[in-house]
């Protein structure tokens, strides 16, 4: 039983027809790349599905495929060829996805959607290390573009959200003796170590608590005033 069941492992193919995965590049030719998916042969990506050229052993998204020629498996990294780009109703602003991290540009990155869509993620929302093939929690932007293409953002950031943050961060003042020197001028990797948020969210959420006077803000430090 040990047997089969470890035989069943091996054999499970890493994609299906339809999905994407974060799959490694076994090997490059002429013709395309190769790609591991934990079956006994390599998933071919022809040259024509190839989004750029990737090293062997990168990880890359890819989506599976059946070839209409020999109805066999392949796989295509040209996401944007295959994935639909624009919303059309089929998110709400603000409602919470699942993405994967496709490809890095100058913008930001790439990311599918539920497996279905395709979204961008600018660098101003990214306040966290990301990699390609990584899954992460995220959100659709309520901002609704005008050419229907769909913004993403990794913090939700709506009155709730304000609240817990601005609660988290009296917490720490209380915790630090009053005086905090993660300020809105701070490094965005130290506020997300911190608090695991944007700096934009941070300094929406240290203005709300400003305005209550609930603390005095400078340069160099956060101060809780006394009640």
């Amino acid at each position: 039983d040990s047997d089969e069941s470890l035989l069943a492992t091996v054999h499970r193919p890493g994609i299906l027809a339809g999905q994407c995965a974060a799959l490694r590049v076994v090997s490059n030719t002429d013709s395309g790349s190769y790609l591991d998916w934990n079956m006994s042969s390599d998933l071919f990506v022809p040259r024509s599905e190839l989004a750029e050229s990737a090293a062997v052993g990168q990880l890359v998204v890819a989506l599976g495929l059946i070839d209409d020629s020999n109805q066999r498996m392949i796989a295509s990294t040209r996401l944007y060829k295959h994935l639909p780009m624009l919303n059309e109703g089929v998110f709400e602003p603000d409602e919470a996805v699942e993405l994967l991290i496709s490809q890095q540009t100058e913008l930001g990155f790439k990311a599918v959607i539920n497996g279905s869509h395709l979204g961008v993620l600018y660098h101003s929302e990214v306040f966290q290390p990301l990699s390609i093939g990584q899954t992460v929690a995220g959100y659709i932007s309520p901002r609704l573009r005008e050419d229907g293409r769909i913004d993403l953002k990794l913090n939700q950031i709506n009155q709730a959200s304000r609240d817990d943050l601005e609660g988290r961060i009296l917490q720490q003042l209380q915790s630090t003796g009053g005086v905090s020197t993660l300020t809105d001028k701070s490094p965005p990797d130290e506020i997300y170590i911190a608090f695991a948020v944007s700096k934009k969210a941070y300094k929406k959420a240290l203005g709300g608590l400003y305005r209550k006077k609930l603390v005095t803000l400078d340069k160099q430090r956060i101060t809780l005033n006394k009640q």
